[in-house]
């Protein structure tokens, strides 16, 4: 290809900045939203991978059949059967949790919370396992009455208040707190320690928002003696996980039990449609962005009729000007997906930065290889398609008449 046809090409775009630039924006718009969306989506894939690797152990018993992890505080199951389960080959830790939505005070500061109920000795061998650690202080004692656990953003104000900002408190070992039991009344606990942030996993979204408290305590705040909302399981070896799932369904047929695993792909699927939806939304915004190189193209070929028809006549062949109509769209196309593709990433982090200040412990996003291969394939293809057909009309042109054209 001449360097000439490329320099010519240049200028003719150079000549037309409003125009190019409004014709490149539609290119711009659809790459950065598609390369936004495909980072973030990206981003939580890994994330809920990396969740479902280290969590791939646990077992959790819900009450009732069909029950699913969202239902946990509608029903209990009997404490007792605890034991049982702990006899089976492979459990290494099993936690019994009672679940209540209630409210918890703080210096005059009022807000809804999840409280778990959990005996101290088993939930800290199971939490040992599974994580996260401690940031500070303690787990609460074994025969602890009035301690408590806090959550990372519980303990670190990662809440917000009414004005929809955040608390900023910081709740340290040895302050006290108040949980309100069903009937509305105050118990106090001091706080013995807080976990550090989990994320937005399956169990660790509970845990970042939950306040821990002796199982025993929660029992008589609900006046429910030996009841418990879910037992969580973690089995020895990933490989038992089956069987261990098979031990306790025929210990409890009445019950509902499933991998941990399970709950996250079902997330996993929801969050895959989902973005498989966004990217449906992005092609469309990249389909329109096309059409608008196909009418700035067609529409430049129909004004610069005399122009071409000049290049005709001073003996340049219609393949220098099919290379010249070409190469507009081309760089017009080429020029916005690089724009394009930078302005994503940055959108990308600016997006979840946002999310953020409302949830925390989003995943960064991740700008995958492939995206760049094919966001950049995609872009020089449409170029490709979106200029054959102006660039093929200009060079059947003829020099004569062409010429004649009035502008």
């Amino acid at each position: 290809m001449d360097r000439e046809v490329l320099k010519i090409a240049f200028r003719n775009l150079h000549r037309r900045k409003v125009r190019t630039l409004f014709t490149m924006l539609g290119i711009i718009i659809a790459i950065a939203s598609i390369t936004a969306l495909v980072s973030i989506a990206e981003g939580f894939q890994i994330s809920i991978a990396q969740t479902l690797q280290s969590t791939s152990n646990v077992i959790i018993v819900l009450p009732g059949m069909g029950a699913s992890i969202w239902t946990i505080g509608t029903s209990t199951l009997d404490q007792d059967v605890v034991g049982r389960i702990a006899h089976i080959n492979h459990v290494e830790a099993v936690n019994p949790v009672l679940l209540k939505f209630t409210e918890m005070e703080y210096r005059g500061w009022r807000i809804p919370v999840t409280v778990m109920g959990v005996v101290p000795r088993d939930a800290q061998k199971f939490y040992a396992l599974t994580g996260p650690p401690m940031q500070r202080g303690q787990f609460m004692p074994q025969g602890s009455l009035s301690k408590a656990v806090l959550g990372y953003s519980i303990a670190n104000g990662k809440i917000h208040n009414a004005r929809g900002g955040y608390l900023n408190w910081e709740i340290l070992p040895g302050q006290t707190i108040e949980v309100f039991d069903a009937n509305g009344n105050p118990w106090e606990f001091k706080v013995s320690g807080n976990f550090q942030e989990s994320g937005q996993s399956f169990i660790g979204g509970f845990i970042d928002t939950s306040v821990f408290v002796p199982l025993g305590t929660l029992q008589k705040m609900y006046n429910e003696p030996g009841k418990v909302s879910f037992i969580e399981i973690w089995v020895d070896d990933v490989n038992f996980v089956n069987y261990v799932k098979e031990r306790v369904s025929k210990l409890l047929p009445t019950a509902t039990v499933i991998t941990e695993r399970q709950g996250i792909k079902t997330v996993f699927q929801i969050e895959e449609m989902l973005n498989n939806l966004l990217i449906g939304i992005g092609s469309i915004a990249l389909l329109v962005g096309a059409l608008g190189v196909v009418n700035t193209l067609l529409t430049s070929v129909m004004e610069r009729t005399r122009e071409i028809g000049t290049y005709r006549a001073l003996g340049a062949k219609k393949r220098f000007i099919l290379e010249m109509i070409l190469l507009e769209g081309l760089m017009l196309t080429i020029i916005g997906g690089i724009i394009g593709f930078v302005s994503g990433i940055f959108m990308a982090d600016v997006v979840v930065e946002l999310l953020r200040q409302r949830t925390s412990g989003l995943p960064n996003p991740v700008v995958d290889l492939r995206v760049v291969a094919v966001a950049f394939g995609v872009t020089l293809l449409i170029g490709i398609l979106a200029s054959v057909y102006p660039a093929k009309k200009a060079a059947e042109l003829r020099p004569a008449e062409a010429i004649r054209h009035v502008e």
